[in-house]
């Protein structure tokens, strides 16, 4: 797939946890990939990170996160030409942030970029998905007595341990998600009319409303790349996962860690440098 890629591709798209960074962790100046990030940024490439964390109204959050490549563009004078082509979709596909002037992050207007089919939800549409998304995990997770608390966002709702430095079992976690997923899927009446993505994040489980496919096809087209030209990584293709719908709209890469997007970085890194040698 990567050697596939060389001379085609015009926007890298990553997942958060699991694959740019660990769980709960922050980008650092001193890590590779923030140079390696840079450098495809500056070859050309569009680099964007597509995250389930949404944090609408909320910069800092992003900020915080990609702190390191910030500090690093900082320090390197990086010209605006360069810092334009970052961007994170937050809540899988409903906020989009890029980089303002002083290396600080800025939420763009859901009017430029949001799609067509984006613009025809209805809030109305959003709280009753939420609403049963809600009411199936709190049924479930009771019926597996599981020590959680819940979180109700705008456009997600979610469960994760009481205590931060407990771990719920993985297969447990599946069961949550798979029967979520069901639930939605089969309820009286017929499917939700929104698209959702309900995936268990390793830790906890979320029901988000739309999912990276639909975030990452907004993006293409407020950018005029398609899908031919688009390259997604991240850790969870599976059924229970929220990168699987990216294979709907971009060629994907399956990592199982940050060392190992290092390595895939690598060598694509090498092969455009050999691409543009010979140009």
């Amino acid at each position: 797939q990567v050697f596939e890629m060389k001379g085609q591709i015009k926007m890298m798209t990553f997942d958060a946890d699991d694959t740019l960074y660990e769980h709960g962790m922050d980008l650092e100046a001193s890590q590779w990939i923030v140079d390696a990030l840079l450098q495809l940024m500056h070859s050309g490439i569009f680099v964007a990170v597509v995250t389930a964390a949404g944090y609408p109204g909320k910069p800092e959050r992003y900020q915080q996160r990609f702190k390191g490549l910030l500090e690093k563009m900082k320090d390197q004078a990086t010209p605006k030409e360069v810092t334009d082509r970052f961007y994170c979709v937050g809540g899988e596909c409903n906020y989009l942030f890029r980089i303002k002037a002083g290396y600080e992050m800025e939420e763009v207007d859901p009017s430029v970029w949001h799609t067509a089919e984006m613009r025809a939800w209805k809030e109305e549409d959003v709280k009753d998905l939420l609403d049963m998304a809600e009411k199936s995990l709190k049924e479930i997770c009771t019926d597996h007595r599981l020590d959680v608390q819940y979180l109700r966002k705008a456009r997600a709702v979610g469960c994760f341990p009481t205590k931060a430095e407990h771990r719920i079992a993985y297969e447990a976690l599946e069961d949550v998600a798979l029967t979520v997923q069901d639930v939605l899927m089969n309820k009286a009446g017929g499917p939700p009319v929104l698209p959702f993505c309900a995936f268990n994040g390793n830790r906890d489980v979320w029901v988000d409303i739309g999912d990276k496919r639909i975030g990452i096809e907004a993006l293409q087209e407020h950018l005029g790349v398609s899908s031919q030209q688009s390259c997604h990584l991240g850790d969870r293709f599976t059924k229970t996962g929220n990168d699987a719908r990216a294979r709907d709209i971009a060629m994907t890469v399956w990592v199982t860690s940050p060392n190992e997007t290092e390595d895939y970085l690598e060598l694509f890194l090498a092969e455009l440098g050999s691409a543009e040698a010979t140009a």
